[in-house]
């Protein structure tokens, strides 16, 4: 048997997560908008399949670049993400008002629906100090 053909060397030929930049928000909104388009919840804030993709692009480009680069770590391949909040982060990650006013023009009439899913959810959220996975996509092609 080859080195390369042991499952280590296998293991050492996929590719390594590098942090991301707000730099990297376009095509990270792309990757993760493949990534979440048939998601039932994102289908359900993203109702028009004809517009889906590119608002699903905008939404992780802004949360990117308005929420998690700046309190969180984020990191990416060439065919995925994820966005981290460190423990005692969590207050620092929530939007501010500009970032909530640019996240309800790119939802619309969803906004609402939206706004209730993140407060119901952050409602059952552990009070420890803990890791928290915001988002984690990879492009379908890639899967």
């Amino acid at each position: 048997m080859s080195r390369m053909s042991t499952p280590h060397a296998q293991e050492t030929a996929r590719p390594i997560p590098t942090p991301a930049t707000a730099d990297d928000a376009a095509a990270i909104g792309r990757t993760l908008a493949l990534a979440f388009d048939d998601d039932p919840m994102m289908r359900w804030f993203f109702p028009d399949a004809a517009t889906r993709e590119e608002g699903l692009g905008r939404y992780f480009a802004t949360l990117l670049t308005r929420q998690y680069v700046r309190h969180g770590l984020c990191e990416r391949t060439s065919a995925a993400a994820s966005f981290w909040v460190p423990p005692g982060a969590q207050d620092k990650a929530v939007p501010d008002a500009e970032t909530l006013a640019e996240l309800s023009e790119i939802l619309g009439d969803r906004a609402p629906l939206f706004r209730d899913a993140v407060a119901a959810a952050a409602e059952h959220g552990p009070q420890e100090p803990h890791w928290y996975l915001a988002v984690l996509g990879a492009d379908p092609a890639a899967q």
